[in-house]
Formats: C-alpha cells, sequence, structure tokens
C-alpha cells in the first residue's frame, strides 16, 4: 500500500493575500479591551435595622420626598403617590416627633410644590395637603399640644401660600385659594390669630397699587384686570371675596368662643384683651398690646419665636392697628368694587333691580364690611375695674366720622335691593316688561345677605349715641326687618337680625322707630322651641333690652332712678310680654340637658323684673308657674346646683305671694330624706337655712307687720297668708307631717295626765338630724324673736308676738299623745332656750311650761336609759341643750325637776324607768349652774320663811 503524502507544520508560513484585503493583526499582541455588566440591588440596606416604613416599590419616605425634586413631572407625581401610602399606612410613625423625616419635612415639600409649573403635581400636592391636615386637626386621647402646625412649620406653609397667591399664573393662584381653604376648615384659630400677610394677599388679588403721578400714594389701589383669565372678573373676585367673608366669620367665632359675646361665658375660657388707648391699666402698658392671651403650649413669646415662629403671638385679626389698617387698605378696594357691580343696577318705581351675576358681588362686600364694623365695635371685657365696659377696638365715632358719608351714598342710597332676570316674553304680550322677581334659588339668598349686611352695617353706625339718621332710612329698614322676622330667618339670619335690633335699641335717638321691629322679633322668639339657637339669640336681646329699659310703669310717690329713654309704651308692652313668658320658659328650659347657665341667667333676669316692678302680668304668670316649679317632678330645683337654688329662693324673698300649697312643697324640699335630698344641707353655705330666711324674708315683705295699726287693719287674704306662714314654721319645728304625727302616735280620746311623761322616739334617716338641728334654730330664734311694739297713742297697750298662737298650736298638737319624736322634742327646747334670752318682750305662759317640762323630762329620762340607742355625739348635743334651757329659766327647772324627783319615787312605774329618772335627776344636780339656781332658791324660800315668822 502506497505511503500517503502528509503535509508537514511548517514555522513562518507565509500568509497568502489576495488583492485588496488588509492585512490582519498578530495573533501574539495583547487585546486591551473589556466589557461591564450593571448589576441592580432590588433591596436596600438600612441603618436603622428596618424600622423605616416602606412602600410597595420599597421606597422609604427620604427616598420620595428626594424625588420630589425630580426634573420630570410624572416622577414628582409619584413620589407623591408614595408619600401619600406611606401616610396612610403609617401616619402614627410619621407624627413622632422624633421622626427625621415625618410630617413636618414632608408638609415643608408640599408647601415648595404649591407654585409648580404642572397642574397635576400641584393638584396632587393639594390632595396630600388636605389628608394629612385632616388627620393632624384631630386630636386624640391624651394628645397635649392643640395644634400641630405651630412655630416653624406653619411659617413655612405661610411662606409658600402666600408666594402661590401672589403667582403670575392665575391657575396657581387659585390652588392657593384650595389651600386657604382647607386651613380655614380645619385650622381656623390658628389662621385668624396668625393671619400675617394672608389677608393682604387676599386684597392684592383684586386689587393692586396705582401710582397716578404726583397725586398718587403706596395706598392707592385699583381693582386688577387679566384680559387672559379662565375666569371673568367678577366671578374671580367673588371667589377671594368667599374667602375673605369666612375669614373674617371666624374671627368673629373665635371672639365669640375667647369672651362669650352674644353667648353665656365659659368658666374655663381667657380673654383676649387688648390695650386701647382709653383703657391703659397702669403707666407701664403700651397702647396696642395684648393683655391677656389664651392659654396654650409655648404660649411665652420667647419660646414660639425659638421654635421659628416668623409672626408674634398677638398677630390677630382683631389686633386695634392690624384691624384698623387693614380697614383703611381694603375699604376703598371694596368700594370700587361694588361700584363696579352697582352699574348693573335698575332704578324702578318700587325696587331698585340688580342683576342675578352683580347680586352675588354686591353681598359679598356687604358682607365683609359688616363683618369688619362688628368686630371694631365689639366691646373690650378687661379685668381691671378702674376701665370702663364702653370701650371699643376701634370706636363708633370714628366709624361714622370715616366711612358714614361714601356708605350712605353707595350702599344705603337704592336700599332696599331686589333680584331682576332676563326672561323670554311670548309673542301675544307685550314687551313693556323685561324683568322679573326671583324668589327662589341662590340668588335670593345672596339678596337676603345682601340686605342684612347693609342694615347690619347701618346698625354699627348706630352704636354712636350722637348718631341720628334720616327718618325715611330708618322707615326702609324696618320694614325690611319686619319682613324678614315674619320669614322665619335661619341661625346665621338670626344672629344678625338680634345684633341689628340691639344696635338700634342702644342709640336713644332712634329707638322707637323700631317699635314694629322688636314686636315681630318677640313673635318669633315665642314661636321657637326652646332647644333651637334662635330662642336663645333672641332671648339675649331682650334680656339686654330689659336690662337697659327705663321707662317701666311706676307710681308716683316712687323715687326711682332718672329714666334713661324717653317712655314708650309700645315697647314696654312687648318687654312685658317677654317678662310674663319668663317663668314658662323656665320650665322649659330646665328640661334639656346642659343648660344649667341659662337657667341661672334666667332666674337672675326675674330677679331684675321683680324689682323693677315691670308688670302686673309678670307676677301673675310667676305665681301661677311656681308650683310646677317647686315640683321635684319639673327638674327645675332636682337637676339644678346650689346657686339656682339659692337664686330662685331670693326670688321668693322679694314678697311673691305664697299659697298654702306652695308652702307645703317647700316643706317637703326642706325636710325631704337624705337618700333623696333636693336641698343639700352642708355645714358652711347651707341651703336650707337660705330656704328657710327666704321664705320668712318674703313674708315680711309681703304682710303689713311693721305697726300694730297695719297688723290690725290688714285683709282677710292677708290674715290666710300669716296663719299659713305660721303653720309652716310650726311644721318645720315639729319635724315631720300630720300624717306621719298621727301613724308615731294616735290622738288619745282623754286628755293626758300633767305627770305623765312621753315616749320619745329616736328613729332618724341618715343626716336627718343635722338638718334639724340648724332648721330648730332658725325657726327658733325667728318665732321668739319677732313682736310689734305698742303703740299707746292709738290705744295698742299690748305688744304683740307669736307666742299665744305657737302655745295654742303645741297644745293641739300634742296634749292628747303618747309618743314624741326626738325632732319635735329638740324643737321645742330650742324654742325655750331662745325665749329665755333678755331681750325678748313676752314669755311662755303656765300650761306651754306644762307641756315643755313633760318634754325635757321626757328627753332626759330617754337618755339615761340603757337601750336608748343613741350615738355619743347626740346624747352630748342633747344634753347640752337640756342644760342650757333649764339653767336659763327657773320655772322651767323646777317643773322638770318635780317630775323627775315624782318618777323616781312612783311605786308604779317600772324599776327601768325609775333608775332613768333618778339618773337624769342626778345629771341635773351635777351642773354647778343648777346647783347654784337650787341654792339661791332655798336661800330666798328660807328668807320669806323667817320674814314670814317675824312678821307673825
Amino acid at each position: 500500500m502506497p505511503k500517503s503524502k502528509k503535509k508537514k507544520t511548517r514555522d513562518f508560513q507565509k500568509v497568502k493575500l489576495k488583492v485588496g484585503k488588509k492585512l490582519p493583526k498578530g495573533e501574539n499582541v495583547t487585546n486591551l479591551s473589556f466589557k461591564t455588566k450593571q448589576i441592580q440591588l432590588t433591596q436596600r440596606i438600612k441603618e436603622d435595622a428596618g424600622r423605616d416604613s416602606v412602600t410597595k416599590k420599597k421606597l422609604i419616605a427620604q427616598d420620595l420626598l428626594r424625588q420630589c425634586d425630580h426634573h420630570s413631572s410624572s416622577a414628582r407625581v409619584n413620589a407623591l403617590s408614595g408619600l401619600k401610602e406611606l401616610w396612610l399606612n403609617n401616619s402614627a410613625d410619621l407624627m413622632v416627633p422624633t421622626n427625621v423625616h415625618g410630617y413636618g419635612e414632608i408638609l415643608k415639600k408640599l408647601s415648595s410644590l404649591l407654585i409648580d409649573n404642572e397642574a397635576v403635581v400641584r393638584h396632587t400636592a393639594i390632595n396630600l395637603f388636605k389628608v394629612m391636615l385632616t388627620k393632624l386637626s384631630s386630636k386624640t386621647p391624651g394628645d397635649k399640644r392643640s395644634n400641630k402646625l405651630e412655630g416653624r412649620l406653619y411659617s413655612h406653609i405661610h411662606a409658600y401660600l402666600c408666594c402661590a397667591m401672589n403667582h403670575i399664573h392665575e391657575d396657581i393662584k387659585l390652588d392657593a385659594l384650595v389651600l386657604f381653604d382647607t386651613l380655614l376648615n380645619l385650622f381656623p384659630q390658628l389662621m385668624v390669630q396668625q393671619t400675617g400677610d394672608l389677608l393682604k394677599n387676599l386684597v392684592g388679588l383684586i386689587a393692586s397699587p396705582a401710582y397716578l403721578g404726583a397725586k398718587g400714594d403706596s395706598t392707592t389701589q385699583r381693582l386688577s384686570l387679566n384680559p387672559d383669565s379662565k375666569l371673568p372678573a367678577m366671578k374671580f373676585r367673588a371667589q377671594v371675596l368667599i374667602r375673605m367673608k369666612r375669614t373674617f366669620m371666624e374671627a368673629l367665632e373665635d371672639q365669640v368662643r375667647n369672651r362669650g359675646l352674644g353667648e353665656f361665658p365659659s368658666k374655663s375660657s381667657k380673654d383676649v384683651t387688648w390695650s386701647l388707648h382709653r383703657d391703659h391699666a397702669g403707666p407701664n402698658t403700651k397702647e396696642d398690646t395684648c393683655l391677656l392671651k389664651e392659654s396654650y403650649d409655648g404660649n411665652s413669646r420667647f419660646s414660639f419665636m425659638f421654635l421659628g415662629g416668623c409672626h408674634e403671638l398677638d398677630e390677630y385679626i382683631t389686633k386695634p392697628s392690624s384691624l384698623d389698617a387693614f380697614m383703611k387698605m381694603s375699604v376703598p378696594v371694596l368700594l370700587q368694587c361694588w361700584r363696579e357691580a352697582h352699574a348693573s343696577v335698575t332704578n324702578s318705581d318700587l325696587d331698585n333691580l340688580v342683576s342675578a351675576d352683580s347680586v352675588e358681588v354686591m353681598s359679598l362686600i356687604a358682607c365683609v364690611i359688616q363683618l369688619m364694623f362688628v368686630l371694631s365695635v365689639s366691646p373690650q371685657r378687661t379685668d381691671s375695674s378702674t376701665v370702663s365696659s364702653d370701650v371699643y377696638i376701634v370706636s363708633p365715632e370714628i366709624l361714622v366720622k370715616n366711612y358714614q358719608q361714601d356708605f350712605e351714598k353707595l350702599l344705603f342710597n337704592d336700599f332696599p335691593y331686589s333680584v331682576q332676570v332676563h326672561t323670554p316674553v311670548a309673542k301675544k304680550r307685550k314687551k313693556n316688561k323685561t324683568h322679573q322677581f326671583v324668589d327662589t334659588g341662590a340668588s335670593q339668598s345672596s339678596l337676603v345677605a345682601l340686605n342684612l349686611a347693609i342694615c347690619d352695617i347701618m346698625s354699627s353706625f348706630c352704636v354712636d349715641a350722637k348718631f341720628k339718621p334720616s327718618s325715611s332710612y330708618l322707615q326702609k329698614m324696618e320694614a325690611f326687618l319686619v319682613r324678614s322676622l315674619q320669614k322665619s330667618p335661619s341661625l346665621e339670619q338670626s344672629k344678625i337680625l338680634s345684633r341689628i335690633l340691639k344696635n338700634v335699641f342702644s342709640n336713644a335717638h332712634i329707638h322707637t322707630s323700631f317699635t314694629k321691629a322688636y314686636s315681630a322679633a318677640l313673635k318669633f322668639y315665642l314661636s321657637c322651641l326652646s332647644k333651637s339657637p334662635q330662642k336663645q339669640l333672641f332671648y339675649h336681646l331682650f334680656s339686654f333690652m330689659g336690662k337697659t329699659w327705663d321707662g317701666w310703669k311706676r307710681d308716683n310717690s316712687s323715687a326711682g332712678p332718672a329714666c334713661r329713654y324717653t317712655h314708650n309704651n309700645d315697647i314696654s308692652d312687648v318687654l312685658e310680654q317677654f317678662f310674663s313668658n319668663l317663668p314658662h320658659l323656665l320650665l322649659e328650659v330646665a328640661s334639656l340637658e346642659n343648660q344649667r347657665q341659662w337657667v341661672s341667667d334666667i332666674l337672675t333676669l326675674m330677679t331684675h323684673g321683680h324689682v323693677r316692678n315691670c308688670s302686673q302680668t309678670f307676677h301673675d304668670s310667676f305665681v301661677a308657674t311656681l308650683g310646677s316649679i317647686l315640683d321635684p317632678q319639673k327638674a327645675v330645683l332636682t337637676s339644678a346646683d346650689e346657686s339656682i337654688q339659692k337664686k330662685l329662693f331670693s326670688l321668693l324673698a322679694l314678697g311673691t305671694p305664697l299659697h298654702q300649697d306652695h308652702l307645703k312643697q317647700i316643706l317637703y324640699l326642706i325636710r325631704r330624706p337624705s337618700g333623696k335630698p333636693v336641698l343639700h344641707h352642708r355645714k358652711s353655705c347651707s341651703i336650707v337655712s337660705h330656704a328657710i330666711y327666704s321664705i320668712i324674708s318674703c313674708i315680711r315683705n309681703n304682710i303689713p307687720l311693721a305697726s300694730q295699726d297695719e297688723f290690725n287693719n290688714m285683709s282677710p287674704e292677708k290674715h290666710n297668708q300669716l296663719s299659713d306662714y305660721l303653720r309652716f314654721m310650726f311644721s318645720l319645728q315639729i319635724g315631720m307631717t300630720g300624717e306621719e304625727l298621727d301613724a308615731l302616735s294616735p290622738p288619745e280620746s282623754t286628755s293626758a295626765d300633767s305627770d305623765r311623761l312621753f315616749i320619745v322616739d329616736f328613729t332618724l334617716e341618715g343626716d336627718q338630724w343635722e338638718r334639724h338641728v340648724e332648721i330648730a334654730s332658725i325657726v327658733a330664734r325667728e318665732l321668739s324673736s319677732f313682736y310689734i311694739p305698742a303703740m299707746p297713742s292709738k290705744r295698742y297697750l299690748q305688744t304683740f308676738t307669736f307666742f299665744s298662737n305657737l302655745e295654742e298650736l303645741w297644745k293641739q298638737t300634742f296634749i292628747n299623745r303618747s309618743r314624741v319624736h326626738i325632732l319635735s322634742a329638740y324643737s321645742l327646747i330650742q324654742f325655750f332656750h331662745q325665749a329665755t334670752l333678755p331681750h325678748i318682750v313676752e314669755k311662755p305662759g303656765a300650761e306651754f311650761y306644762e307641756l315643755a317640762s313633760r318634754i325635757v323630762a321626757s328627753v332626759l329620762t330617754s337618755i339615761h336609759c340603757q337601750d336608748s340607742g343613741l350615738s355619743e355625739q347626740m346624747a352630748w348635743q342633747l344634753k347640752s341643750d337640756v342644760l342650757q334651757c333649764v339653767t336659763a329659766d327657773g320655772c322651767l327647772l323646777d317643773l322638770v325637776m318635780k317630775l323627775l324627783v315624782g318618777r323616781s319615787r312612783d311605786v308604779s312605774s317600772s324599776s327601768v324607768d325609775r333608775e332613768a329618772s333618778k339618773a337624769a335627776e342626778c345629771f341635773l344636780l351635777l351642773d354647778e349652774n343648777i346647783q347654784l339656781k337650787l341654792k339661791e332658791k332655798t336661800d330666798s324660800e328660807e328668807a320669806q320663811v323667817s320674814s314670814a315668822v317675824e312678821v307673825s
């Protein structure tokens, strides 16, 4: 087989190249090129061991805040969406103060996005603003900070909000107004107290400075017009004016909350008082400074500025200098807006018609001016007694001087206004009427607000006592008020109407021109339910009128103070109807919850009307409803505190005629057991003693007891009232009703033996003993010390007292009974102790002494029985009072000793009774004063015997 030919590999072979091909690089050349690959980390190593909250895309708040500055608008929107996701899922973690990237940093970043050029970014930021501010405005349990936007955070938001409101683009301005609404809804008090430049920027949205050569200055304003605006000029101004109106409304509400104007002031609220040019409390008090600020965290100015606040604490809307300066800047602009809108007014014979487009703007302008005037003339309440209560932030005289002429010419000249609309007219009808009055819809509500605001502005001028408007305008104003009151006004309208009537009533020159309006207001007030807010509003109005009015009907003999106003029967009739309804109102309000302050105010006003003797119908109405007022089932007394109960009995003390049924009700209230007390007994400031003294004062004011001539010439009705009063006091003495006394000891057919002792019942309930001790001392002091001196010139030779009447009542009640309660016995002991005092003119009779000695001996014997069951404190108190009684009256001591000695020696009595009587006798004999009394009596008897022997 032939050998195959194999090619041997040779070194350095020559490479054959074709024509046009490049020479390849050598294989031994080092290739320096390289390739890289990108590595993506899906998770991040956290520095805080996984404590940060993350989104679904594993992003934390720090990453999202950094992405909010991205150049892409979609990235910024995604970052805001991630922040919203974090807030909704982990708001508690973001609200922790130690969290560096918490809610504060998020709100600051959102504030910077208010001026973003992209609308979608701004809208997303504002929506997240709303979500976060809603959560921050809600107070959680245990949260001491009432406001989480204080200091540097609110300053940051305020700065960017002002920038957005001043931006060149209209869309950014409108979006800024949306955030302004959100802050005003959720943090109204903060917006009022730290307004800063927000109000000035609101004015700047509709006006801009105009420099008119040498005549212009920096305060001159002109209306701004934007041809490229998406909204008409009137619509845009309406949007701005709505915000101004709401801001001033919140300022007024804040003033009501802090000062209690128009409502009952809260005891916990503190006044925000400004130092004015007329009420400086001292030489070191500067004008226009806050004397007392509302308490909240960081109330020190230094601590607030340390937190980074750019506005001082006293930069309120109602700060005198701020409000005055804002009025001077804004009122000219508002009047220019009024002139622009007023151009559409069409004057007719009956109405001044305004187009539907202009009525909203005119209404808002009038309401803003109205609220500024209301805040200006609101009086400042100070604690200093030297400061006059008639002090205003801006005095009414200055308002009249600066604005009266312009407002009468522009606002009041065409009052009242009506709304006009263009309506299509049928072909067959005549085309002479192109306008029609609209009675419903948004235009009608704006029209009512417009006319009410004009009336309110006019009434602000009326606060000035020297202001005298024309009679024609007063007639128009009264007619409009009457129509408004007859249409059942809403709550907001009622607030304005009551304020208008109060302002015009304070002016002595014009208050008589509104009698029809007062009557319409009273009719509406009487038709309102007691639980409705309108009822309380108009109650305050008539309360102010009743306290101020001096035209009540008086007798010619009464020397009352000089009348402040001219007598007007119409106003007097209106106020008499109001006062006559107060007792019925008291019953209605007492049945409501959380209205104790109103009940107290009604009683105060009723006392004022009683003192001023406002009308006979008021007294008759009060007496007619007194039974229901004193009824515990009506909740006037049972659900009231002691201050209300004292006011009611103080009202009775002024001379209210009390019938027998009324006295029975009062007896029940005073003696009600401690388990269900109505009038609480306390050692200090006892309402029980106050009630008794009030009834005593009532009887003395109602029944002629000054002299015997008046007493003997009193009418039968007065005699019956005096008899009922004595029975009332006697019932207080015995401490129980007749039914309870008959159940304790039924009357016997035969009269009891004069030497027989009573069986004493010591059954008591709770603190009944302590209550009766107070009652017994008051009644005994009053009945024993009362007397009418003799009048020999008119043949009244004897002094009149109640002793004969009381003796008869005690004998008729206890002479035929075998048992006596310890309350009755203690009252008799107290009465005898008071009767023995030196200043008492008349002393009890012999039969009364016998009854008293039996009761005292029975008490002493029962105390010393082994099974008496008395507490040690009660036993010592009884012994002490008995010793005082018998020591002061020697006759009573002799009778008691005689009964005790006879009982201890009576063989027919039981051994227990004899031992108790002996122990009682020894108890008396151990007293040093009684020993001295008995020794003096023995010496006197021996002296009489010796003198008789010598004579014989």
